[in-house]
C-alpha cells in the first residue's frame, strides 16, 4: 500500500513537473518568435501606385519590327475632317493638331537599355510588358558587333516624362535617345 501511494504520487509530480517544463519552452519560443525580425517585413511585392499601360500612339506599332534588322518608319494614316466616317476622337485629334505646339509635335522615345545578347535584351522588354509597357527591340551596329536595343515610345509632349518617372519608381532607368519633329 505505500508503494502505490509513492507511485501515484510520483505521477503526478511528473505529470507537475512536465507541464511546467512544457510552458517554460513554449514561453521561449514565443519570446524568440516576436523578438526576431520578419524576414522580407520591408520589401514591397507590388508599388503602391501601379504603373498605367502605355498609350497607344496615334500610329500603330508594327510586332514584326524586331525582324526587320533595323528601325523603319511607322507609318500614320492622314485624319481629315471632310469625311463623315471619322470618329468623334479622330475628328478632335484632327482640329488639335494645328493647334499643339512645337514641343508636342515632337516625338521622344526612351531606350531601357542596350545589350549584347538578345535574350538580355528580351528579357528587359518582358520585364517592360510584365509592367504593362510597349517596348520593341532595334538591332544596331557598333564597332563591328551587334548591340541589341530595347526602346519605348513614340511619346509626344511630356508624356515620355511621365513614363519615364514610372518606370524610375519601378526601378528601371531610360534614356531619351532620340527627338523627331513630326
Amino acid at each position: 500500500m505505500a508503494t502505490s501511494k509513492k507511485q501515484k504520487s510520483g505521477i503526478v509530480f511528473g505529470f507537475i513537473i512536465g507541464l511546467i517544463t512544457g510552458l517554460v519552452i513554449a514561453v521561449i519560443v514565443a519570446f524568440m518568435v516576436t523578438k526576431t525580425p520578419i524576414p522580407f517585413a520591408g520589401r514591397k511585392d507590388r508599388p503602391d501606385n501601379t504603373p498605367a499601360p502605355a498609350v497607344a500612339s496615334a500610329s500603330a506599332s508594327d510586332p514584326n519590327q524586331s525582324l526587320y534588322g533595323k528601325e523603319t518608319p511607322r507609318p500614320t494614316l492622314p485624319v481629315t475632317t471632310d469625311n463623315p466616317a471619322n470618329t468623334p476622337a479622330q475628328q478632335t485629334v484632327a482640329a488639335a493638331s494645328p493647334q499643339m505646339s512645337p514641343e508636342e509635335k515632337t516625338a521622344y522615345y526612351l531606350q531601357a537599355g542596350a545589350f549584347r545578347n538578345k535574350n538580355e535584351a528580351e528579357n528587359m522588354r518582358g520585364n517592360l510588358a510584365l509592367l504593362g509597357f510597349e517596348s520593341h527591340i532595334s538591332e544596331a551596329s557598333s564597332n563591328s558587333e551587334v548591340i541589341y536595343r530595347v526602346r519605348l515610345g513614340p511619346y509626344k509632349g511630356n508624356a515620355a516624362n511621365n513614363v519615364q518617372n514610372k518606370l524610375k519608381q519601378n526601378g528601371i532607368n531610360t534614356t531619351v535617345t532620340r527627338a523627331v519633329k513630326q
